[in-house]
């Protein structure tokens, strides 16, 4: 694996001291939520014996046109930064468009890691957290067939093992999570409250049933591990029958909902609801391509224990569509609308994730949502 130094040219690394961080609750990162933005990244860090592994994938179709800049900071608010060389770096992946590193960052003081990637007339930033809120990310992660890092929080294919120990120890759940309830309802407790459905031990390889989500750890004493969904292989996008009734309930009434769970031939009531809503077969079609897309997005952008479409990001997101502002804090995560819509998520980090985004409910909010699901059935 060749180093970084010689990553096609892309990366401006430069060591030097800067005075003034990046606030991020003054820098709108909406881009990341915008799939069609011409930057993509995605990453995974895990914890080494010096510090910090990241593996970071980009991917653009002008990639060389970027250049990249890696700083740290002790927080989103913090009042420093650093510019930092990455002197450790493999390249694991490059192809057209994309390229996937292994950085390994030595133990350092500050909690983030920033990428501020530009060209001559913009710039964006990527945050990377060096830490599971006040833990450090476990050693352990799963890599594909081919011993390439595996970045999602979903696992849709076989063959994947894990490295970081020479056995692990699964907890399985079963992903039995009901769609996120909508802005206007009574606040829940933060954290997910789900069962163990069974544990095993195994070494670098398992089976795992679609459906259910797994945290690994090196074993039983390791205080945090790694989530992962296991789903079926055309995830995220969905194709089954019930799998497509059930993340169409945004879009549904108490009544409609009932009926359809009720009904003798659901492919029927289905067909019917659709072309009801929109009134002619090609109305329905097209409506129904637009809003399965929102699912797949949702799913490829904020899935983590449990399917994006399901989460409250994953909600706001189908029925709203991509933020024009996101500003994030240590603690917090805002959303803004040019129509004059804004949410706010509460951001904790969980047993099963780093970060778990619950949306601020709010009874104001009810007049908002049925007006946008109103608008969405009239010509999603």
């Amino acid at each position: 694996m060749r180093k970084l130094s010689i990553l096609l040219g892309i990366f401006l690394i430069i060591c030097v001291i800067s005075a003034q961080a990046i606030n991020f609750s003054r820098v709108n990162v909406a881009w990341q939520y915008d799939v069609n933005f011409d930057v993509r990244m995605m990453h995974r860090v895990a914890k080494s014996e010096e510090g910090n592994i990241v593996f970071l994938k980009i991917l653009s179709d002008s990639l060389s046109g970027w250049e990249f800049e890696f700083l740290v900071q002790d927080g989103y608010e913090s009042e420093t930064h650093r510019v930092i060389q990455l002197s450790d770096v493999d390249t694991l992946v490059k192809v057209e468009g994309q390229v996937l590193i292994k950085a390994s960052l030595p133990n350092i003081e500050e909690n983030l890691l920033v990428i501020k990637f530009f060209k001559p007339d913009k710039f964006f930033y990527y945050d990377i957290s060096l830490k599971m809120g006040s833990l450090s990310y476990p050693s352990v992660y799963p890599v594909n067939e081919n011993g390439i890092p595996i970045l999602e929080n979903y696992i849709n294919r076989s063959g994947h093992t894990w490295v970081g120990n020479e056995s692990f120890l699964a907890m399985q759940y079963e992903d039995a999570f009901l769609p996120a309830d909508p802005p206007m309802a009574d606040m829940k407790p933060l954290a997910p409250q789900v069962n163990l459905d069974s544990s095993f031990v195994f070494d670098r390889e398992a089976n795992f049933k679609e459906n259910y989500f797994y945290t690994v750890r090196k074993d039983s004493f390791a205080s945090v591990g790694v989530t992962l969904l296991s789903t079926p292989p055309y995830f995220p996008e969905y194709r089954k029958l019930v799998e497509l009734i059930e993340s169409m309930f945004y879009l549904m009434s108490e009544q409609e909902k009932k009926s359809i769970l009720k009904s003798k031939n659901p492919k029927q009531s289905f067909d019917s609801f659709w072309m009801n809503t929109y009134a002619t077969k090609s109305r329905a079609r097209n409506a129904i391509r637009k809003y399965y897309n929102l699912i797949e997005r949702s799913n490829k952008l904020f899935t983590d224990f449990k399917p994006g479409w399901k989460s409250d990001r994953g909600m706001m997101y189908i029925v709203f569509g991509t933020p024009d502002e996101v500003y994030r804090t240590e603690n917090s995560e805002e959303w803004y609308y040019d129509d004059g819509a804004a949410f706010e998520f509460t951001i904790i980090s969980t047993f099963f994730a780093p970060k778990t985004y619950s949306l601020r409910r709010n009874k104001d909010l009810e007049e908002k949502w049925f007006t946008q699901i109103a608008a969405m059935r009239q010509g999603i």
